[in-house]
C-alpha cells in the first residue's frame, strides 16, 4: 500500500473519508502543495473582506463601551470584569493590552485600530474552517465552506466590530479542529487534547454563550461513542483523555461560573418565538430567498445521502445492488464514514440554537443572531458537505458557482449599511464649536450616550472638550453607577450647572422609550425659556443643542 503524501500526512485521517470527493479536481492541480496554496489564498481573501473599509463606519455604543472599558487602568478593568461585567473578560483584557501596545507606537485608538483584533480573528477563523472542511470532505469542500463564511454578511458584521464575537468564533473553531485531531490523529493526541481544553476554556472566558457550544460537543461525542460509526473505535480509545479534558474544563471554568451569578443580565432581548428560528436561518443566508433555500437543500442532501449510505451497510443485498449500479464501492464507503462528521456539525449547529431558544423563554435571554454567529461555521460546513456528497461533477460545479454568486451579492449591501450609529460626525461638530470652560451634558447615559461621545473625544483629541464630574447624569467607570442618568434632564441641576459654564451642550441620543422623548422635549422647552439657544446639530443618531448661559433670565 502506498504511503500518504506529505501534504496529507498532517491530517492523520483514514483516506477513505475523503476518497472520491475531489477526484475530478486532481488533473487541474498538479502541485504537491495545493493544500498550502489554497489555505494561503483563503486567508488572503479573508483579510481583504474583513479589513475592507474597516475604519470607515462610525463606532457605535457597544463598540465604544468595549474601548472605553479597556482604556481604563488595568486595576479598574480587572475590578469591572470580575464584578459587573464578567462577560467577554478575556476580550476586554486583550483589548486593554492591544491599546497599550499601539499607544506606545503613537497610534490613537481610531476605528481601524480598535477593530483590528476582531478582523484578524475572523480571518484566522476562516482559515481553520478551510482546514476542517479539507480534512473531512476534501479541498473543494474546505474552500467552499471557508469562502461562504468569508462572504457572510453576518460574519462580516462582527468581524468589523470591537466586540468579542470574532475571537470567540476563532477559539471555538480551533477547539473543533483540536477535537478532530485528538480523536482521529495518529500522533500528538495529548497535545491536541490540551489545545482543545485551553481553546474551549478561553472561548467561554471570551463569551459565556460558548458554554452551549461546549455542550454541543459533549452531546456529539456521546453519540459517536455510543452509536456504531467510523470514529467509534478511535474515540473509545481516547475516552480517558476526553474525561480528563472535561474535568479540567470544569475546574478552570469555576471562577467565571461564580462571577456570572452577579453579572449583568440580558433581559433587553425579547422572548423568542418559533418564527425567530426561521428568520435566524434567513439571516445566515443573507436574507436572500434563493440562497436560503439552496443552502437548506444542500444540507438536506448531505443528511439524506450520508444517512442512506450508512444504513445500506445493514442491507447487504441492497448495498450490492447500489454498488453494481454506481460501480463505486469507494464512494459508498466514504459517504458512510462521513456520518460522524455530519453528526458533529449538526450538533454544533442545532444544539446552541435549541438550547438558547429554550433558555430564553425565561428571564435569561440568549437567543440572538449576535450570539449564534458562532454556529455559522457549522452551517457552511454542512452546505459544503452536501455539495461534495453529490457525485455529478457538473451539478457540483453549478452549485458552487451559484452559492458563491448569491453569497457575494450580499456583500456590497453589507458595506453600504455597516454603520449602525453616526457618532463621528456629531463629535466632530461638538469639538469644532466647543470653547474652553463649556459644559457637556448627555442623555441617555444608561443607553451609552456619554460613553459613545467620550470615545471620539479620546480617539481624536482636538481640544479640551470633556465631561466634567459635576455634569448632571455624569457616568464614572470608578463607581459604575447609571442611577443618576435621569439627572441630565433635571432642570434644577441644569440651572446650577449652567452658572458654572458659559455654554451648555445638551447631547441627546439613544432614547429608549416614548417617555424619554417626552421628558427631553420638556427639558428643551425649559432651556429655551431660561437660556439663550445658540445652535444645534441633528443626525439620525444624535442631537446636540448649544445654549449660552450668560443671558439667563
Amino acid at each position: 500500500m502506498s504511503q500518504p503524501s506529505h501534504a496529507d500526512a498532517d491530517t492523520a485521517i483514514p483516506q477513505q473519508l475523503v476518497a472520491g470527493s475531489n477526484s475530478w479536481l486532481q488533473p487541474l492541480i498538479l502541485t504537491r502543495y495545493r493544500h498550502w496554496i489554497a489555505g494561503i489564498c483563503i486567508f488572503i481573501l479573508a483579510i481583504v473582506f474583513c479589513f475592507y473599509h474597516l475604519g470607515t463606519p462610525s463606532i457605535w455604543f457597544d463598540e465604544a463601551f468595549s474601548v472605553e472599558l479597556a482604556r481604563q487602568p488595568l486595576s479598574l478593568v480587572w475590578r469591572l470584569i470580575t464584578g459587573p461585567e464578567p462577560n467577554m473578560e478575556l476580550y476586554y483584557l486583550l483589548l486593554h493590552f492591544w491599546l497599550q501596545v499601539t499607544s506606545l507606537f503613537g497610534f490613537q485608538p481610531t476605528e481601524f485600530i480598535v477593530r483590528f483584533p476582531s478582523a484578524l480573528s475572523a480571518s484566522c477563523c476562516a482559515l481553520i474552517i478551510y482546514m476542517l472542511g479539507r480534512r473531512a470532505v476534501g479541498l473543494i469542500g474546505g474552500c467552499l465552506a471557508a469562502c461562504l463564511y468569508i462572504l457572510s454578511d453576518l460574519q462580516l458584521t462582527y468581524a468589523q466590530q470591537t466586540r468579542g464575537y470574532a475571537l470567540q468564533s476563532l477559539l471555538l473553531c480551533l477547539s473543533f479542529l483540536a477535537l478532530w485531531q485528538a480523536i482521529l490523529g495518529q500522533k500528538h493526541q495529548a497535545r491536541w487534547w490540551t489545545i482543545y481544553t485551553i481553546a474551549g476554556v478561553l472561548a467561554v472566558y471570551t463569551h459565556l454563550f460558548s458554554v452551549l457550544v461546549l455542550l454541543a460537543q459533549g452531546i456529539a461525542l456521546a453519540g459517536i461513542l455510543l452509536v456504531p460509526n467510523a470514529w467509534q473505535k478511535q474515540s473509545r480509545s481516547q475516552f480517558k483523555a476526553m474525561l480528563l479534558s472535561a474535568v479540567s474544563m470544569g475546574v478552570l471554568l469555576l471562577p467565571v461560573i461564580i462571577l456570572t451569578r452577579h453579572g449583568s443580565k440580558t433581559g433587553w432581548l425579547p422572548v423568542p418565538h418559533l418564527s425567530n428560528i426561521y428568520h435566524l436561518f434567513q439571516t445566515f443566508s443573507g436574507n436572500q430567498k434563493f440562497y436560503f433555500y439552496g443552502s437548506l437543500a444542500c444540507i438536506c442532501a448531505a443528511i439524506l445521502i450520508v444517512t442512506t449510505s450508512y444504513l445500506l451497510q445493514y442491507q447487504p443485498r441492497l448495498r450490492e445492488s447500489v454498488i453494481q449500479k454506481s460501480n463505486s464501492t469507494e464512494t459508498l464507503l466514504s459517504q458512510q464514514n462521513l456520518l460522524p462528521w455530519l453528526w458533529l456539525l449538526l450538533c454544533w449547529l442545532v444544539i446552541p440554537i435549541v438550547a438558547s431558544f429554550i433558555v430564553s423563554q425565561g428571564a435569561t435571554r440568549l437567543f440572538s443572531s449576535r450570539y449564534l454567529v458562532v454556529v455559522l461555521p457549522a452551517f457552511f460546513l454542512l452546505v459544503a458537505s452536501g455539495v461534495t456528497a453529490l457525485r455529478n461533477r457538473g451539478v457540483q460545479a453549478l452549485l458552487i458557482i451559484e452559492l458563491l454568486f448569491l453569497a457575494y451579492s450580499t456583500v456590497p449591501t453589507y458595506y453600504r449599511s455597516a454603520q449602525v450609529e453616526d457618532w463621528n460626525v456629531s463629535s466632530a461638530w461638538l469639538v469644532e464649536h466647543y470653547q474652553p470652560g463649556d459644559g457637556l451634558v448627555c442623555y441617555d447615559n444608561i443607553q451609552g450616550c456619554q460613553i459613545s461621545m467620550e470615545y471620539y473625544l479620546h480617539a481624536y483629541p482636538a481640544n479640551d472638550a470633556h465631561f466634567s464630574p459635576d455634569s448632571p447624569g455624569f457616568f464614572s467607570w470608578e463607581t459604575y453607577n447609571f442611577n443618576n442618568a435621569p439627572d441630565a434632564l433635571d432642570t434644577k441641576k441644569l440651572a446650577a450647572y449652567g452658572t458654572k459654564h458659559p455654554h451648555l451642550f445638551l447631547i441627546i441620543a439613544r432614547l429608549s422609550s416614548y417617555e424619554s422623548v417626552k421628558r427631553v422635549h420638556a427639558t428643551e422647552q425649559w432651556l429655551d425659556m431660561h437660556f439663550h439657544y445658540a445652535d444645534q446639530f441633528v443626525t439620525r443618531t444624535v442631537t446636540i443643542r448649544i445654549y449660552a448661559t450668560s443671558t439667563q433670565s
